[in-house]
């Protein structure tokens, strides 16, 4: 039984029933080979076409596995095709051919982050939040899904040339599984990136917050993940010398907590705490959820300044009333009537004196 590639796709080779013309390839991986294609079936267009190989002299552990790659396929297919999806790729068909099964998806035009950190060795604090916010925001959707992605790294994010957006690729569920009919036990994960309960088996949604937080240190510092956590104590080492700004290094030191309880729990709630540091955007408020706003004091035990939008909803509604209440004031009044003025001017009744009778009828002693 094995599980890789087979011989390697060359230029111009029709492969899936002669729908996908291969371009060239885009990369390797235990898993098998991904290719920029043209897909011949309608109009042509180009594609990343991956290519599974599973091989099994057992039929039953071969129904089993072709059963776990349509799966993912379908999974897949219902995922991209929700309107709320924007930085997933699209599904665009599952085919298989004998032991080889493949999967088309939309090709994204850009780099990966591996790509792009080999190049410029590390990003600034500005794009590190950018790449944060994109990636969570796709966590938070595919996790309101029950799907972990399972394998957050460098290698699985890329960064379209047309607007800089982050997309999120290559999920790990049926890795993991596939990997297990082949050798039993065996858990997929890459080293530096998967938290402890994810290597015991146990992965959770902090688990891919985890990867992220290892993925997004790499990238502010430039340093390998194996390198970036004391192993006896599982906090974060900063390089000597590191300039960065407490509120980011607080929240990626939450977000890799070697304690999943101590951990984010949710996309959201990392979103939440880049919004309040300042870092993104208004807050987002995902369905289910209610529009609270997080307390200052939820990243790292730090009390945070309080972000200038805040500062104004707070102050228009007092501005408001202020302002009506000046208006009150010093608008002037409409002029009063002729006959109004003429009474407000005459004299005023003289006091009535007491009369003689009025004194004698007072008790003895009253003046």
């Amino acid at each position: 039984m094995t599980l890789g590639q087979g011989q390697t796709l060359t230029t111009g080779q029709l492969v899936g029933g002669g729908r996908f013309k291969i371009i060239k390839s885009l990369g390797q991986g235990n898993f098998g080979e991904t290719y920029l294609a043209e897909d011949r079936h309608d109009s042509p267009t180009q594609c990343a076409l991956k290519r599974f190989i599973f091989v099994s002299s057992n039929p039953t552990t071969f129904a089993k596995a072709k059963e776990l790659f349509e799966r993912e396929a379908k999974a897949l297919k219902d995922l991209t095709e929700k309107p709320e999806n924007h930085l997933i790729p699209k599904y665009i068909a599952y085919l298989s051919d004998g032991q080889e099964w493949y999967l088309a998806q939309e090709y994204i035009d850009g780099c990966t982050l591996r790509e792009e950190l080999q190049r410029d060795k590390s990003l600034n604090e500005d794009k590190v939040a950018s790449l944060l916010e994109d990636v969570l925001n796709s966590l938070t959707f595919i996790h309101r899904k029950g799907i972990i992605h399972r394998d957050i790294k460098p290698a699985n994010l890329i960064r379209r040339n047309e607007d800089d957006k982050i997309f999120l690729i290559d999920f790990g569920a049926v890795k993991q599984e596939v990997a297990q009919l082949a050798t039993p036990g065996t858990q997929i994960h890459t080293k530096g990136y998967a938290p402890v309960e994810h290597i015991q088996g146990n992965a959770k949604d902090c688990s891919d917050i985890y990867a992220l937080g290892m993925t997004a240190l790499e990238a502010l510092t430039g340093v390998e993940p194996e390198k970036l956590k004391d192993i006896t104590t599982g906090k974060v080492v900063w390089p000597p010398s590191f300039n960065a700004s407490d509120k980011l290094k607080k929240i990626l030191e939450k977000m890799v907590e070697h304690n999943c309880q101590r951990r984010y729990q949710s996309a959201d709630d990392v979103l939440d705490s880049l919004k309040l540091a300042g870092f993104t955007g208004t807050l987002v408020v995902a369905p289910g959820r209610s529009p609270t706003v997080p307390s200052v004091q939820n990243v790292g035990g730090g009390i945070s300044k309080m972000p200038m939008w805040l500062w104004f909803a707070i102050a228009a509604p007092l501005v408001m009333i202020l302002a009506f209440t000046l208006g009150l004031l010093f608008v002037p009044h409409p002029p009063k009537p002729e006959r109004e003025k003429q009474q407000d001017i005459q004299s005023p009744k003289p006091t009535p004196q007491p009369s003689d009778d009025d004194i004698f009828k007072r008790p003895p002693g009253t003046p």
